[in-house]
């Protein structure tokens, strides 16, 4: 049932530390620190295009909901958007953000804003069409190092430095949940695609799973001999993925709460995975320069 389908070497000139799948239309997005953001078919894994303009390493991507367009975040602290369509940049929609006020990019699930995280602890809210940031949530902590939005658009949770999650009513912007759980910085988080769950990856080694309502602690999961850098859960609700310094991508069983896979075929630390549409496929990255595909249903 797990296995490769295609390994591309070198198939950026540097790291590469992020990737996403668009939900439609079937493009594969990776963000390198070489500056680019390259796209890639998502049947055949050819490269369609690369998109130049960042300057100091390209930290974050995401997909918008509909596909139309990728955003991305970097260290010269500008939010850019790329055209997937028509394979073009769309300078006038890019956000000078400030220094490190946009550290990791993603999508509200209506496409209209992009929530970005800050060296003040804050989370930022842009709106997409006005170029302009609509207002912060304010964690009260430190560095927010991770931003999820949930898929039912209710919720918004960030992971701080120091180890603390925090969920937020996004119609209202209040302060929900402050979840203790880690002790060292919070890369990743995503929400299962029913809103229920929370996944959280740390540095600590652990992922932990929340239950979104309730704001308690369902289970702590270990396996990586290192950071977890990143996490995406796959559409059937059933599996999640883990990316991690260990070098290592691996398949969990959300109802068994165990790793029921290890993908272990790159040769330095795994920064992104992410599923395509109906979850049969997964790709990783890695600081190796690869991208990977894997058979996962």
């Amino acid at each position: 049932m797990y296995s490769q389908i295609k390994h591309i070497k070198n198939a950026h000139d540097d790291g590469i530390w992020s990737v996403g799948w668009s939900k439609r239309g079937n493009k594969i997005v990776t963000g390198s620190v070489d500056d680019t953001v390259k796209v890639w078919a998502g049947d055949t894994y050819v490269p369609l295009h690369t998109f130049e303009g960042h300057q100091l390493g390209v930290i974050s991507i995401d997909i918008s909901p509909d596909g139309s367009t990728a955003a991305s975040t970097s260290l010269d602290s500008q939010i850019r958007f790329w055209d997937l369509i028509h394979h073009t940049k769309t300078d006038d929609k890019t956000i000078e953000a400030g220094p490190v006020e946009a550290w990791t990019a993603v999508y509200s699930p209506d496409g209209r804003h992009v929530a970005t995280g800050s060296h003040n602890g804050n989370v930022n809210i842009w709106s997409v069409e006005e170029r302009k940031k609509e207002r912060p949530l304010e964690t009260r902590g430190k560095f927010v190092m991770s931003v999820a939005y949930s898929p039912n658009g209710l919720y918004l949770a960030c992971g701080e430095e120091e180890g603390p999650v925090h969920v937020f009513d996004v119609p209202t912007g209040r302060l929900l949940h402050s979840l203790p759980g880690h002790s060292m910085p919070v890369r990743t988080l995503t929400f299962s695609p029913d809103s229920t769950l929370l996944l959280t990856g740390s540095d600590d080694k652990r992922i932990n799973i929340y239950d979104v309502h309730h704001g308690n602690c369902l289970s702590t999961l270990a396996g990586h001999q290192s950071w977890v850098l990143s996490l995406s859960f796959s559409p059937d609700t059933v599996h999640f993925a883990s990316g991690s310094s260990d070098k290592r991508a691996k398949i969990w069983d959300v109802n068994a709460r165990q790793c029921i896979h290890t993908f272990d075929d790159h040769d330095d630390q795994v920064w992104g995975v992410a599923y395509n549409e109906d979850g049969t496929k997964l790709a990783t990255v890695s600081d190796d320069r690869s991208l990977s595909i894997y058979q996962t249903g």
